[in-house]
């Protein structure tokens, strides 16, 4: 791993946090603050090996998010396709250890050298609500690095999501940036009952929305974080359908309109409770 490919890595995160803080920053506040050096020693002396240095980045930039940044609502900080959450070091020890125990079973029908056979190799960074894996494979080799997806008592198979962490969140910043799928997934605005608006993808058919620009716009995250009064909202709901094709183009906003910061790192001041991380609470 060359200095120029954690640069890569750098510049993708920066990307996609980036768009994260200025349009959904109840997502970004969600981010919590980087792992210690004990605890990615640890980490890599649970799992037997090394870390990529891109995952190790990205832990060294924030240890995984808050589960819940909205109380009784898990949809914040759910922020990659197919509703995964960054895992922190500990979520990511306790789902290694489930995929050795279950590697046989997973490599039912695989061949010894296939991905499926090498599952202790898999270090999982991510995980959906509905139960599945986003992991970086450490296999050495020419897959060394990659990230896949799969579904965990589904039947699916893994998907290749990017050659490497760079390559995905600059894949995902490209697809904000321009409204396309991420591997038939669309972007999408997720209101929250609090009116705020979070990260979501949509993986049904339609066209994407008329224009990134058409966004909703944030609230300030100094708004208090409490469900609306509204009856009937539930648990929030997608924009995306109520986006309108023609919907007129909305001049572009710029983030500081807003007064959200731009950047890696999130400085509003917002407190967040955090029940898994009591001393990281001032964002």
């Amino acid at each position: 791993m060359t200095d120029g490919d954690l640069a890569a890595f750098d510049a993708a995160w920066d990307r996609f946090a980036s768009w994260l803080s200025a349009r959904c920053p109840i997502d970004h506040v969600a981010l919590r603050s980087p792992a210690t050096a004990e605890e990615i020693a640890a980490l890599e002396t649970r799992l037997g090996f090394p870390l990529h240095p891109q995952l190790r980045a990205l832990l060294e930039r924030h240890n995984g998010v808050i589960e819940k940044p909205e109380p009784d609502n898990f949809h914040a900080g759910a922020f990659l396709p197919l509703g995964h959450r960054l895992n922190d070091t500990e979520h990511i020890i306790r789902q290694h250890e489930w995929l050795v125990h279950e590697r046989e079973l997973i490599a039912v029908g695989q061949g010894e050298d296939d991905l499926y056979g090498h599952a202790h190799q898999w270090v999982p960074f991510a995980h959906p609500n509905d139960g599945g894996t986003a992991f970086v494979d450490h296999r050495p080799g020419p897959t060394y690095g990659h990230v896949y997806e799969m579904g965990i008592g589904s039947g699916a198979d893994a998907t290749k999501w990017a050659s490497s962490l760079a390559e995905l969140f600059d894949d995902l910043a490209t697809s904000l940036d321009t409204g396309e799928p991420f591997r038939g997934s669309w972007p999408n605005p997720y209101e929250l009952p609090s009116r705020h608006f979070c990260l979501s993808w949509d993986s049904s058919t339609r066209t994407k929305i008329a224009s990134m620009q058409d966004w909703p716009p944030p609230r300030r995250l100094d708004s208090p974080l409490r469900p609306a009064a509204t009856t009937g909202r539930g648990l929030g709901r997608r924009l995306g359908a109520l986006i309108p094709p023609s919907a007129p183009r909305s001049p572009s906003v710029a983030a500081q309109d807003f007064d959200i910061p731009v950047g890696p790192f999130h400085t509003s001041g917002v407190i967040v409770n955090d029940s898994e991380n009591p001393e990281d609470t001032n964002r």
